[in-house]
């Protein structure tokens, strides 16, 4: 997984649940997954940022990736050009189509959305968290790369994506609570 490919999930994933808008785009990542995806140490980041926006410019437009207020939080603005590009050219995930059809539907289940990540394959990974958290991924990153971590509370399931890695150091970050 790298950033582009994630920033071409971010978008096609919020064009599914709301549609397609032809408008400039803000993602937020924090300071260690912009790390992770571009495979920089933390004194080389400024330099590989720079490198991948030009690198990305063909694709994502004149792509903008800036530290926000909140330090060690960045904001990457990806211009309407670049959400035009991965509308017209990146298809939807029919796994996640079918997954956020399934997680906004009223009285869903755990068990639900397992059924939907079993549709695609039976090798699934369910791992209980807390009480009422889980963490559900697929074996076979080819078929999803993320862990899909879901919270149920008394207006039903939510859910946070995440790569394997920071999904890792969530549940490092709730044994030490």
């Amino acid at each position: 997984m790298d950033l582009k490919r994630n920033i071409f999930d971010n978008i096609k994933e919020c064009e599914i649940k709301i549609g397609y808008r032809e408008e400039d785009m803000n993602l937020y990542y924090p300071k260690e997954s912009l790390q992770e995806l571009l495979l920089a140490a933390e004194e080389d980041l400024s330099q590989v940022i720079e490198a991948f926006c030009k690198s990305a410019e063909q694709e994502l437009g004149g792509l903008t990736i800036k530290e926000t207020e909140e330090k060690g939080r960045y904001c990457i603005r990806v211009p309407s050009e670049g959400v035009k590009y991965v509308h017209e050219n990146v298809n939807d995930s029919p796994f996640l189509k079918a997954f956020l059809e399934e997680i906004f539907k009223p009285g869903n289940s755990v068990d639900d959305i397992v059924n939907i990540f079993k549709r695609f394959s039976q090798d699934v990974v369910v791992e209980k968290i807390h009480e009422h958290e889980w963490g559900i991924s697929f074996q076979n990153p080819e078929i999803d790369p993320y862990v899909y971590y879901l919270e149920q509370d008394e207006f039903g399931l939510q859910y946070h994506r995440f790569t394997k890695k920071a999904y890792d150091a969530l549940k490092d970050n709730h044994r030490t609570e």
